[in-house]
Order: structure tokens, then C-alpha cells, then sequence
């Protein structure tokens, strides 16, 4: 599956056109279809800032409604004044 995301990227990216912006908007639709486990771990280890990066995603697929996430202290610390 992951050479199959690579290649949607590669193939977004490699045209005449805009091609950093098809390049994101595919990959941000294959991430929300199939998470990270697509993504080649090669892609992945040198990624910046890759804990936060996730820990920020489950943050945001856990908390279903905006009113629990007020509710959570624990949230509400990690994004003050959100």
C-alpha cells in the first residue's frame, strides 16, 4: 500500500502545473483516508517535528466536539486559548 501512496505523490507533483499545491491536497486526502500507515517510513523518520505532529492529529481525531475539548483540561493545556 505505502508504494501505492508514493506513487499518487510522485505522480501529483511531477507536472506542469501547481504542482506543490496537488502535491499537498494528495497527500492530505490519502492521510485522511488512510492515515499514516500508507506514508513510507523512509518519508517519515526525517520528518520535523514528527511527535508533535502526531500527537496533534490524535488530539484532534479524539476530541469529536469542539465542547468536549473545552471540557478537557488536560487539551485545554496543551492549546491554550484555542
Amino acid at each position: 500500500m505505502a508504494e501505492s501512496f508514493e506513487n499518487a505523490i510522485v505522480l501529483a507533483v511531477n507536472h506542469d502545473g501547481d504542482s506543490d499545491s496537488t502535491g499537498a491536497i494528495t497527500g492530505n486526502i490519502l492521510g485522511a483516508l488512510h492515515g499514516t500507515a500508507m506514508i513510507p517510513e523512509r518519508w517519515l523518520v526525517p520528518l520535523e517535528l514528527r511527535q508533535v505532529v502526531e500527537a496533534v492529529a490524535s488530539d484532534l481525531l479524539n476530541c469529536r466536539a469542539w465542547t468536549s475539548f473545552m471540557d478537557d483540561a488536560e487539551l485545554w493545556s496543551r492549546y491554550p486559548g484555542c
